[in-house]
C-alpha cells in the first residue's frame, strides 16, 4: 500500500460513531485535496474492515446501492437519514444541520 493511500485509510479508521464526512473532508485530512474519488475507490475495493457508512457525498447523498444498509447503520448512530441523504448528525460536516 502506498503512503497516499495509507494515510485515506488512517483518516476513514478514525471517524467516530455518529460523524458524517464527505469523500472531500476525507482527502483533505489526509493531505490530499481534490482527490475525493481515491477516496472512494478505496472504500469500494478495500478488504480492510473500515466505516464506510460514515462517508457520503458532498450533498450529503448516501451510496448509491447501499442506501438502506447505510441508512440502518446511520440511524443506529443517531443520525437522521431521510429520502436518501443525511440530514443531521452529532459530528463532522452535517452537524447541526
Amino acid at each position: 500500500m502506498n503512503e497516499r493511500d495509507a494515510r485515506i485509510i488512517d483518516v476513514i479508521r478514525a471517524l467516530r460513531e455518529g460523524e458524517v464526512v464527505t469523500y472531500g473532508d476525507i482527502a483533505d485530512t489526509a493531505g490530499y485535496p481534490r482527490l475525493s474519488r481515491v477516496v472512494g475507490r478505496i472504500l469500494a475495493t478495500s478488504d480492510l474492515d473500515l466505516p464506510w457508512w460514515r462517508v457520503v457525498n458532498s450533498v450529503g447523498r448516501l451510496v448509491p446501492g447501499n442506501e438502506r444498509e447505510q441508512a440502518a447503520r446511520r440511524r443506529a448512530e443517531g443520525v437522521t437519514v431521510q429520502d436518501g441523504s443525511v440530514r443531521r448528525a452529532s459530528t463532522g460536516r452535517f452537524c447541526g444541520k
